[in-house]
């Protein structure tokens, strides 16, 4: 099939690692106050997101919070207020807290 050399095969590999390094270096270019800053940022989006969804689907929301289903309250947040997975998480997430507070 592939007929590689010991050689090339090391070349690719360390080009893999090579490319790999700079990837993971380029994500933690991120100041931890950047960091911070956008997670806040995400926390406020998903809040008001959440509280402008209906009574009714709150309560579907709180309902399956209830019953332990996470991810199906998640798949209603994001049904009804188009977030993206992780924004709505995070709605989910702060309420099923409220709800145990």
């Amino acid at each position: 099939m592939f007929d590689f050399s010991m050689e090339q095969w090391l070349l690719i590999a360390f080009i893999a690692y090579v490319a790999f390094t700079i990837g993971r270096m380029s994500k933690s270019a991120e100041t931890p106050e950047a960091r911070a800053t956008r997670r806040m940022e995400e926390e406020t989006r998903a809040a008001d997101a959440f509280s402008s969804l209906s009574p009714s689907i709150q309560s579907d929301v709180d309902r399956l919070l209830m019953d332990k289903k996470l991810i199906e309250a998640i798949k209603v947040i994001r049904e009804h207020t188009g977030l993206g997975l992780k924004e709505s998480k995070i709605a989910a997430e702060q309420r099923r807290a409220q709800i145990a507070a």
